[in-house]
């Protein structure tokens, strides 16, 4: 009975610490988007810092005594045993961190730009939608559950820099569906808000015939009103 009532526990506290860390994902947002600026044209990792900025401000963050690292390191054996040099090590986006007496949690977050179609930046680069949607199953989906980050707790994060999340989610799981990847990999679905924030999903993946249940939030940047100068 002890056993049952502290893995309840833990899995209580597992639930709290991912929403907390969701929430700020989704505040960091309403506050970047309050800023007035054009992120559209902007890199993932340019995105990300300002995100990460933006969350370390946060009540929610601060309160709970989280700490989040930005492009975390994943250090290995191998690194560890000079076998592979460190700048080598593979990186995600964000880390979430909380102790809770000697025992540290952590979550990670791992952040992909998004495209509905094919468009021109500014200075003159194309941005390639097809591409971008390949790189969050490839480098997003496939990568938390099965590859590179799979001994991770992990979620992914989408930046949505042109067209709506519906559009793009639509085209996602066009490709899931394309590629004959179900039930490895299942549709992006069962919308559930955090923070208000319609744009919040998940998808049930099958790993060695257990459920990975992954949360997809995405954040719209094509949209945003600019602040006249």
């Amino acid at each position: 009975m002890a056993g049952k009532l502290n893995t309840a526990i833990q899995a209580k506290f597992w639930s709290k610490f991912t929403s907390w860390c969701h929430q700020a994902v989704v505040l960091g947002y309403q506050n970047i988007r309050n800023n007035g600026i054009n992120y559209k044209e902007w890199e993932e990792e340019d995105i990300s810092a300002t995100l990460y900025i933006e969350m370390e401000k946060l009540p929610v963050i601060k309160l709970n005594k989280i700490s989040i690292v930005p492009e975390f390191r994943l250090y290995t054996e191998e690194i560890a045993k000079g076998i592979k040099p460190a700048k080598k090590a593979d990186r995600i986006d964000f880390q979430f961190t909380r102790w809770k007496s000697k025992n540290k949690t952590r979550y990670f977050g791992e952040a992909k730009n998004l495209s509905s179609s094919n468009w021109s930046k500014t200075k003159g680069s194309k941005v390639d939608a097809s591409a971008y949607r390949a790189r969050y199953i490839d480098t997003g989906i496939d990568r938390v559950v099965y590859g590179k980050y799979s001994f991770l707790t992990s979620f992914l994060i989408g930046y949505v820099v042109n067209g709506t999340a519906t559009e793009n989610i639509i085209k996602l799981n066009s490709l899931i569906k394309k590629r004959n990847l179900p039930p490895k990999i299942g549709y992006i679905k069962n919308p559930i808000p955090i923070c208000s924030h319609m744009e919040c999903y998940s998808s049930v993946n099958v790993q060695n015939n257990t459920e990975v249940v992954l949360q997809h939030i995405f954040l719209e940047f094509d949209q945003v009103e600019i602040v006249p100068t």
